[in-house]
């Protein structure tokens, strides 16, 4: 167990843990929430105890989220981004999206993306700062075991190997104890949750027509993205309201 969750925190953070040896690397999708866990416990401090007011805060911690998971998602984000909006063909996209050249999609999509977490978390109370995360893991989660991989070889393939339903289990009851303990409120709670599966079942079938049947690497890492946005905006109208 401590191997997988080590390999789990060693891929989606900065942290230095280590990697496990001699396991299969699907196995340590079960902790992808707790990561989210103490993304977002760490998120919170910070929000709790800044000296600052609420824009400066906010952008704190935005840099902190990217500075712990080394922009790894934004980077999926991104060349999602640059692949599925082009208009060509499936084969085609996939070849964009592995090109390390940042094309004007990316460019645009990761502006809008920062720019709304910026605004959204200005509106929250600190405590709210855990869900996003941690819902957005479990969405890397569910997509990777609910989709096909759509290359013969990549990284986001390597690491499906052992993914089965028992761990997709453990890792929504992981999330789901989490959300609950953390929201406080009931409401919260099914903005968090129905923001997610839809995020997963729409922008994960779109992505997949988008390339020929299957889903990659990169589209784990922006449909984690999405549902952490999407998150925020639904979390800070209920804020708000």
């Amino acid at each position: 167990m401590w191997d997988d969750i080590r390999a789990a925190f060693s891929f989606l953070t900065i942290l230095p843990l280590g990697g496990a040896e001699g396991r299969k690397p699907g196995w340590s999708f079960t902790w992808y929430p707790l990561v989210g866990v103490v993304i977002g416990a760490a998120l919170a401090l910070i929000a709790e105890f800044s000296p600052f007011n609420a824009g400066v805060t906010a952008f704190l911690v935005l840099l902190t989220w990217v500075v712990l998971t080394g922009g790894l998602h934004l980077d999926g984000f991104a060349d999602a981004c640059d692949g599925l909006l082009a208009a060509v063909e499936p084969a085609r996209r996939l070849e964009i999206m592995k090109d390390p050249r940042t094309g004007s999609w990316a460019v645009v999509g990761l502006v809008l993306l920062l720019l709304g977490k910026w605004t959204a978390l200005a509106a929250l109370p600190p405590h709210l700062l855990v869900l996003p995360p941690v819902v957005g893991r479990w969405a890397m989660v569910s997509a990777a075991y609910a989709y096909p991989y759509a290359r013969q070889t990549g990284l986001g393939g390597y690491f499906r190997d052992g993914l089965g339903r028992g761990q997709v289990i453990a890792a929504a009851a992981i999330a789901s104890v989490a959300v609950v303990l953390t929201a406080r409120d009931a409401l919260p709670v099914l903005i968090v949750i129905s923001v997610a599966g839809l995020t997963v079942f729409l922008a994960g079938r779109w992505a997949a027509r988008r390339l020929g049947g299957g889903i990659t690497g990169d589209v784990y890492g922006a449909l984690c993205e999405l549902t952490e946005w999407l998150c925020l905006l639904g979390l800070s109208a209920w804020a708000s309201g």
